[in-house]
């Protein structure tokens, strides 16, 4: 990958999905420079509310984990610094990351703009580069193309094939 500017790679762990209303409890960020070097910057945060359990079942921090971290607010300016000049890069860092860290500056009154900023989202990636539809999921475990694609006959005969071949190559899955 040529780099003009750094390429931050930002995560975050929540209490929940919904940036209006969680709240981020870490974040981390990977930041390459053009030159290859990198740089880490990672923080516990008190999220100023309690965790959800289904919360900490997905990433494993507790109220107790957090409670004595500094708020969003202390770090805000250190991580908009950070990421100044930055492109960013994540894992579903469009949809989830990024319109967290807005919503988490907005509340901490610091201005933080992205716009000038190239965004490689890998989940996007990912999706184009491995579909995930019927033909795709066919080709894959039958290893052939799909002849009646979007027929209900072709369709329901291509998932039973590939119900098969999961069994089959995923040992671990239930038979019942």
């Amino acid at each position: 990958l040529k780099l003009e500017r750094p390429l931050a790679f930002i995560d975050v762990e929540t209490t929940g999905l919904k940036p209006s209303s969680d709240r981020i409890i870490e974040l981390s960020i990977l930041k390459i420079y053009p030159d290859g070097n990198r740089e880490y910057k990672s923080h516990r945060i008190n999220p100023e509310m309690s965790i959800p359990p289904d919360a900490t079942t997905i990433h494993g921090i507790t109220n107790a984990d957090v409670v004595s971290e500094p708020k969003f607010e202390q770090y805000a300016r250190s991580i908009r610094d950070f990421l100044d000049g930055c492109d960013i890069a994540g894992f579903n860092v469009l949809k989830f990351d990024i319109p967290f860290l807005e919503a988490e500056f907005r509340r901490a009154g610091i201005p933080f703009q992205n716009k000038d900023q190239k965004c490689v989202d890998v989940q996007i990636l990912y999706h184009l580069l491995e579909p995930r539809d019927l033909k795709s999921a066919y080709l894959k475990y039958c290893g052939k193309e799909m002849e009646l694609a979007h027929t209900a006959q072709g369709d329901a005969t291509a998932a039973a094939e590939i119900l098969d071949k999961q069994l089959e190559i995923h040992q671990n899955l239930p038979k019942n």
